[in-house]
This record gives C-alpha cells, sequence and structure tokens, in this order.
C-alpha cells in the first residue's frame, strides 16, 4: 500500500512538473510584450480595485435609505468593539474618507452625492476595461503571431522525411487550430493568475472587514470544488486530444479533397468524399460533447456549492444582525461582496477544463518544435562547382527497403548526365540525395572532393536549379514567382531568364504581362506555361547544376517540344542531371545511367548501350517499337 502511494505520489509531481514546464514554454513567447503585459496587470489591478470599492459603497446608500447614517464613523456596531481588527480599521477609515466627501446637510443631498459617486466609479471601470481590452488584444494577437511564426519557421526547416510521414491536412491543423487552442487554453491564465486573484483579495479584505466567522463558512466549500477539479482534469485532457485528432482528420479530407476535386467530380465520387468528411466531424462531434459535458459539470456544481454557501451566510448573518452583532446594511454588503466574489472564484475553478485543451495542444506544438532536422547544415560556405560531383557507393533507403543501393556515379562540370529506369528504380531518389533533401545510410557524395555534408545547407543548395514534374505555382504573380528565390531581383534579370525558358513571349501576350496573377497552384496557366515558369525560376540565381526530372513527362506533345526547346537551350553551356522518362530527349546526352531496382545497372553514352542490348536497349524498344 505504502509503495502504491509513493509511485502514485512520484507520478502525480512529475506530472505536475511536465504540466508547469509545458506552461513556462508557453509564457516564454511573451518575452518579447512584457510592457504589454505589465500595462494588462496594472490596468486589472486599477479595474479590480475600483471593482471592490463599487461593492463597498453599497454600504452608505443603505444607511441613507434606511436612516441609520449619523454624522459618526461608520458603521458604530464595529467601532464599539475594542478588539477591532486591521481589516476592520481600514475599512472604517475608507468610510469615514468616504462620509466626508459624501455627507451633506440633508439625506437627499447625501444620496445624490453617493449616487455621483457610484457614477464616476464605474465610469473609470468601464474606461480602464476598455483600456486593458486594447492592451490584452494587442498582447495577445502577438503572441499567437510569434508561436505561428515560430512552428512555421521550424516547419520549413526540417527535413523531407518529416513531410513523408505527415499529412498536409495534419500540419495545417497544427499551425491553425492547434495553436488557437493552445492560446486561447494557456495564455488566459496570465490575466486569469493576475487579475482573479487580485480582485479575489480585495473581494476577501472587504468581507473579512466586515465578518471573519462568514466569510470562513461561506469558503468551506471550496474544498469540494477543488476535489471536482482533481478528477475531471484526465478526462478533459483525454477528450482534447481526441478533439485534435479529429480536427486534424477532417481537415486532411477537406485539403485532400479541394486539391483532387477534377478526379472526385471525373469519377461521381462526391458521395464517397461527403460520408468521408462527415465521418471525420462527426468524430470531432463526439469528442466535443463529451468534453463539454464535463466542462459544464465544473461551473455548475461549483455553483450549486457557492448558493449553498450564501444560504448558509444569510442564515448565520440574519441571526448575527437578530442577536445586534450585525447591522442590516452590513450584511447586505457583505452578501454584495459575496455575489461580486463568486465570478473570478468560478474563473480559477473553470480554467482547468480551459488549461487541459490547450495543454493537449501545446504537447503537439512543442513535439515539432523540439523537433531537429535530420540534415544539418555544415560549417563551410561552398561559392562555386569546380570539378565534379560524386556518388560514392551511396545507399538509402525510406524506410526498409533500399531506394538506391551501393550507387556510384560521378557528374562532371560542364556535362550533361541522365538518369533513365523504369518508376520506382531510383532515378529521383538520386537527385534529391545530390541536392540532401536527404543523407545517405551509407557511403558519401562529395563536391569537388568535399563530403557535401560540410557545407552549409543554404550555400550548397545555391548551387542547384531543380525543375521537377510537377511545376507548383503559388498565387502571386509572373514575376514574383519567377522570383521565388530572389526577391530583390531587378526585372531584368526576370525578363532574362524568361527568354532563355522560351517564356517571355508568352507572358508579353497577357494583359497583365508579368504582373499577371497565375492563380492558386497557377491553374490559369497551361501545363506547359507553368513548366516554363518554373524553368526561369530555377535559372534566376544562376545555378551550377540545373536537376530536370521528368520536365517534359506530363506535358501535350505541344507543350513538351516548347519545354524541350528551352531545356536545349540551356544544356548547350550548362551542367545538367536529367532524369527522363522518354529516352528521345537524352540521346544526346554525355553519359547515360540505367537504374534498375535502386541500382545503375549500365551506363555509357546512348550508341553505347544500344550497342550493348541490355536493359537501356529494351527500354529504348519498347518505346520506339512503333
Amino acid at each position: 500500500m505504502i509503495n502504491r502511494r509513493l509511485q502514485y505520489f512520484c507520478i502525480t509531481f512529475n506530472l505536475g512538473r511536465y504540466v508547469m514546464k509545458l506552461i513556462l514554454r508557453v509564457f516564454g513567447f511573451l518575452k518579447g510584450y512584457r510592457h504589454l503585459l505589465i500595462l494588462s496587470i496594472f490596468f486589472n489591478s486599477l479595474f479590480s480595485l475600483l471593482d471592490a470599492a463599487a461593492i463597498a459603497i453599497i454600504q452608505p446608500v443603505f444607511e441613507v435609505l434606511f436612516g441609520t447614517q449619523t454624522s459618526n464613523a461608520i458603521p458604530q456596531a464595529i467601532v464599539n468593539k475594542t478588539d477591532i481588527s486591521f481589516l476592520a480599521q481600514l475599512k472604517n477609515s475608507f468610510y469615514d474618507l468616504l462620509r466626508q466627501l459624501t455627507f451633506g446637510e440633508t439625506p437627499f443631498d447625501t444620496l445624490f452625492r453617493l449616487a455621483m459617486m457610484l457614477f464616476i466609479i464605474f465610469l473609470m471601470k468601464n474606461i480602464l476595461k476598455f483600456c486593458s481590452a486594447l492592451v490584452n488584444t494587442r498582447f495577445t494577437e502577438n503572441v499567437v503571431k510569434a508561436m505561428r511564426d515560430s512552428l512555421f519557421s521550424k516547419l520549413v526547416s526540417l527535413s523531407m522525411d518529416f513531410f513523408n510521414s505527415r499529412k498536409v491536412g495534419e500540419l495545417m491543423s497544427l499551425t491553425t487550430n492547434d495553436i488557437s487552442v493552445m492560446h486561447g487554453g494557456i495564455s488566459p491564465i496570465i490575466y486569469t493568475i493576475f487579475r482573479e486573484p487580485i480582485q479575489i483579495a480585495f473581494f476577501l479584505a472587504l468581507l473579512l472587514s466586515f465578518s471573519p466567522k462568514l466569510t470562513l463558512i461561506a469558503f468551506s466549500t471550496s474544498i469540494l470544488s477543488l476535489i471536482l477539479i482533481r478528477f475531471s482534469v484526465k478526462y478533459l485532457k483525454r477528450y482534447s486530444h481526441r478533439m485534435h485528432d479529429a480536427v486534424a482528420g477532417y481537415t486532411t479530407a477537406l485539403v485532400e479533397t479541394l486539391s483532387g476535386i477534377r478526379i472526385i467530380k471525373s469519377l461521381n465520387a462526391e458521395s464517397t468524399a461527403r460520408q468521408r468528411f462527415s465521418r471525420e466531424t462527426q468524430r470531432y462531434v463526439s469528442a466535443a460533447m463529451k468534453n463539454q459535458i464535463v466542462s459544464s459539470l465544473i461551473p455548475s456544481i461549483n455553483e450549486l456549492t457557492a448558493i449553498g454557501a450564501l444560504s448558509v451566510v444569510l442564515y448565520m448573518g440574519g441571526t448575527e444582525v437578530y442577536s445586534g452583532n450585525m447591522k442590516s446594511e452590513e450584511l447586505l454588503t457583505f452578501l454584495f461582496a459575496l455575489f461580486a466574489i463568486m465570478k473570478p472564484i468560478a474563473s480559477l475553478t473553470e480554467m482547468p477544463a480551459h488549461v487541459q485543451r490547450g495543454l493537449a495542444a501545446a504537447e503537439r506544438v512543442f513535439a515539432v518544435l523540439d523537433l531537429q532536422p535530420k540534415v544539418q547544415s555544415g560549417t563551410i560556405t561552398v561559392q562555386n562547382f569546380s570539378h565534379s560531383l560524386h556518388f560514392d557507393n551511396v545507399t538509402f533507403a525510406y524506410k526498409e527497403k533500399n531506394a538506391l543501393e551501393n550507387a556510384t556515379l560521378t557528374v562532371p562540370k560542364s556535362k550533361k548526365i541522365a538518369l533513365v529506369g523504369s518508376s520506382g528504380s531510383g532515378k529521383s531518389t538520386f537527385a534529391d540525395l545530390a541536392i540532401r533533401f536527404y543523407d545517405p545510410q551509407k557511403g558519401t557524395i562529395q563536391l569537388d572532393g568535399k563530403d557535401i555534408k560540410d557545407f552549409t545547407l543554404e550555400s550548397y543548395r545555391s548551387l542547384f536549379g531543380v525543375v521537377s514534374q510537377e511545376s507548383i505555382l503559388f498565387n502571386d504573380t509572373i514575376a514574383n514567382n519567377i522570383r521565388l528565390a530572389s526577391p530583390l531581383a531587378e526585372m531584368s534579370e526576370v525578363i532574362r531568364v524568361a527568354k532563355i525558358a522560351h517564356a517571355h513571349d508568352f507572358i508579353s501576350s497577357l494583359p497583365e504581362g508579368y504582373n499577371t496573377y497565375v492563380g492558386d497552384r497557377g491553374m490559369l496557366l497551361s501545363g506547359g506555361q507553368k513548366q516554363r515558369i518554373a524553368i526561369a525560376r530555377a535559372l534566376l540565381h544562376r545555378p551550377e547544376i540545373v536537376i530536370f526530372d521528368e520536365a517534359t513527362s506530363a506535358l501535350d506533345s505541344v507543350s513538351e517540344l516548347a519545354v524541350q526547346e528551352a531545356i536545349n537551350d540551356i544544356l548547350s553551356h550548362q551542367t545538367a542531371i536529367i532524369i527522363a522518362h522518354r529516352l528521345s530527349t537524352i540521346v544526346d546526352c554525355d553519359c547515360i545511367y540505367v537504374f534498375d531496382d535502386g541500382k545503375i545497372v549500365e551506363s555509357g553514352t546512348h550508341t553505347e548501350l544500344i550497342e550493348k542490348k541490355g536493359t537501356y536497349k529494351h527500354l529504348y524498344d519498347i518505346q520506339f517499337s512503333s
């Protein structure tokens, strides 16, 4: 039994430390906005003080209305005690000052002055509330921005293996929904911690100044609330995780459906898409309902316990009034203060429900922020490419099966190297390793005799220009799409590479020219036009090595011809790695490497490979047999 309790204590202690660590990490985003935080605390403190003063001023109002006010200090029942407490003295001093400011010749004059003072207090309260809201909004929105920027920066810095194992919808949900939930669940702790305790302190001081006994009775129910919170936390955490999974699920369904809408419509699969999305949203509804049930029970039970305490206070306080130990206006003021203190206490007791969702989201966000890219940048800045890029016995596997095995290959400067083979033979993997999207598990890749791991990623990748099979354009102007890697490039440079890519003529014919927006994913342009813009984009920073990864395989014959002409013009004076499915496009290459099942099985010129009558000859005969 002792060991079990000790184990439970250790688990609880470690869990508490972990939760505090998460919260402190969230607070780490606040460092740049401390001035706003301090200003918010200042406004909230003044607001809390005025809130308590607005309740305290009720007693003189009641005294005037009940006709018990005299020119002496207020209230008589307390002043006559010889063992008066410090809080009671402070309260009496406040009321003495209030009497001096508001006491008139008639009760009507006093009541008018009290009413004006009450109005001024509430006016100042609302001004402070307005100022606090502005400061809080600026503070919270900047914190959310810092969180999103930090997460986005981490995402773009991670290696390609991370994106291979994650769904786009999941990452979208992480960046949008999880950040919002994390901020909405944890950041309000800042206001709750600084504002609500201040309000509670002021109201508690007011309550104690009237009757410590009634105050103790009123707060005797807090133990029940703490027990309730303790048991509800684990359920809230469980349902918060389920809600996240559901959000990631329907976000993924949405992204995939919108991305593949042409396929869905062509196959009449709208019904299937609707059912899939409906299933995912239903998962969210189920988890949200369970989370809400637990979340709603906490304030409901807390309110019931508070009302129970209030009823007991009303009865006990009434007996104090009838016995002459307390004035009726003091009891009424006490009850008003007790009502007022319930709101900040309720905010504190409801906090675990919000915090759990925030903590669940924070766990996922920080799990990504803590990741380190598998492909680490080196320390040497490479300036240029002088001799060759050499693969020395390179082996690479995405999971278990080797995608590339014992590959040895050299790309000399100013030469055109072609990679051919069936789909999945390892050609694109070779290109990904060349540009260091991944690092090989075995062997080395050397640039001019130095391991490419020694170079900084930025300087090394700047040596390459890549044109892939799918030309991804962004919803921006043609000029800005070409400038993607060099946003400060002069317009003359943009036009220069557009001419090289055989894109200048069709761009100039557009109504807006280079300022034409291409639409989402470049949908307002044809496939050939998008590909030629992609080629111009790859050439803008004057790369030393250009990689064409089946750049024409997805095009129609007319578009392929236009793009191939652009490629041929580039290749006349450029080091190039050409991954080709159509063998007719690479017959003039200096060396052709034939891949099969991750291995290089043949190499040589087109003529040499035809004479060998091996794999290349077989592929060539299949394509040209007609």
